[in-house]
């Protein structure tokens, strides 16, 4: 016997009484009216709050997990929640049902993302140039190049090498073009422009068009997207007369179209009529999964531009009346302060070394050498009954002195000693050094 799950609940044993839906729809009063309807909206509503009452179990959830995977992207969800599926068939026409499909994993019944969705929904941001019929290409372009070059560790050269800075936003540069193309034929064809052995890329020419040759790649060589599933649910618990539920994560919700098929002009003063569907609750949070290669973008480049996609555009059914919206999880939230602050500390350092870099280019030859700690050697050029005058062989200019008083050995002019520097010449502009000297000659 099967163990039922949300998925079975919804599709296998909703339309039927007793296990049996023959016998279902054979105990319908066969008149239309009260008692037709009444019998319905009983048999469903045991149903969905059989459904609803269902709480969050993440040990199932987390079956959908894939142990390989290496890229991973957390998003929760933000009123009014999201749908997915709504193209499957599910309703009969009577009162109380859930009127339109859902995708349901299918050996967990939890709802999930399929894979496909994922690819399908990130590849329809690319202009897609092999089909005619997708509009605003030029738009796309100019958005991914914007989403491109905002990539934190995205480097400076090849933003301008591609002609993906702003100022070529609104231009048609074949550059850009170009490369935005190979990289959506990369992503989602696995396919790879080639190359010839001087660097450019090879084409063919059929009559006055020029086409490019692409190479297929390795399947290890291509990136791969998972099912999406749900790692937990923040949203409070739902207390109704037909269902209670502690931890939810779905729930039910309306459209209420008001179309006259008769006369369509009247639509607008046409009764709405509630059509009941199932949604993700907001305030749940959904893990994408990807193994990603390297390529025109790095795994990491390639994780971040497909979380900035699917932050700006949602994913799944009816987006454009605000379902499928996501915000950063806690998670996410962490990870994103977590990477700004070590982005900042490597600009931070990179700022220091370049200023360590500029001013050590700037430095004299005795800037540079008087040092702390290094030893070098000078020459005894002057004496007096209180002082000794001292001089390096490689800056004539540089004459410094100590107190007789002060050495450890008793020097005459010409002397060669060698000596210990105690201080930066660069921080004291003085030259000194240890009282303790070695006679060489």
């Amino acid at each position: 016997m099967s163990t039922p799950n949300i998925g079975w609940l919804y599709y296998k044993d909703y339309h039927r009484k007793n296990g049996d839906h023959i016998r279902f729809f054979q105990d319908a009063p066969e008149q239309k009216g009260d008692r037709r309807n009444e019998y319905f909206r009983q048999h469903y509503k045991e149903k969905n709050a059989a459904i609803l009452g269902e709480p969050f179990d993440v040990a199932i959830s987390t079956q959908l997990q894939v142990v390989s995977m290496i890229e991973k992207l957390k998003f929760k969800t933000i009123y009014p929640g999201l749908t997915l599926g709504t193209g499957y068939t599910h309703e009969t026409g009577e009162l109380g049902e859930f009127k339109l499909g859902f995708f349901f994993d299918y050996s967990t019944g939890y709802p999930c993302v399929p894979g496909s969705t994922v690819k399908g929904c990130l590849r329809s941001v690319f202009p897609q140039k092999k089909r005619e019929e997708v509009a605003d290409k030029k738009e796309k372009y100019d958005y991914l190049a914007s989403a491109i070059r905002e990539l934190p560790e995205f480097s400076k050269e090849t933003i301008l090498e591609n002609d993906l800075s702003d100022a070529f936003d609104e231009k048609n540069s074949l550059k850009r073009m170009q490369f935005i193309d190979f990289l959506e034929r990369e992503i989602f064809d696995g396919e790879k422009c080639e190359k010839n052995e001087d660097g450019t890329y090879k084409v063919e020419k059929k009559g006055d068009k020029t086409k490019f040759i692409y190479k297929p790649l390795c399947v290890y060589e291509r990136d791969i997207f998972f099912d999406g599933y749900i790692v937990s649910s923040d949203h409070p618990a739902i207390e109704r007369s037909t269902s209670q539920n502690p931890k939810p994560f779905i729930a039910d919700d309306y459209i209420t179209p008001h179309l006259n098929r008769k006369t369509p002009e009247l639509s607008p003063f046409t009764n709405p009529v509630p059509l009941m569907f199932l949604k993700i609750l907001p305030e749940v949070t959904i893990q994408f999964q990807f193994d990603l290669k390297d390529g025109l973008l790095t795994k990491k480049e390639k994780e971040k531009l497909f979380g900035r996609l699917l932050l700006d555009f949602g994913i799944g059914a009816k987006t454009n009346v605000g379902y499928g919206q996501f915000d950063l999880s806690k998670e996410e939230r962490l990870k994103e302060k977590k990477e700004m602050a070590e982005r900042k500390q490597k600009a931070l350092l990179t700022e220091l070394k370049r200023k360590e870099t500029e001013k050590e280019a700037s430095k004299t030859e005795a800037e540079k050498r008087i040092v702390n700690g290094a030893l070098l050697q000078c020459k005894v050029v002057g004496k007096t009954n209180k002082e000794v005058f001292f001089m390096f062989d490689w800056d004539k200019e540089l004459k410094f002195k100590k107190k007789i008083a002060r050495l450890s050995e008793e020097l005459q002019i010409d002397n060669i000693i060698e000596i210990e520097i105690i201080a930066d010449f660069y921080i004291t502009r003085r030259v000194l050094f240890s009282n303790t000297v070695t006679i060489i000659q």
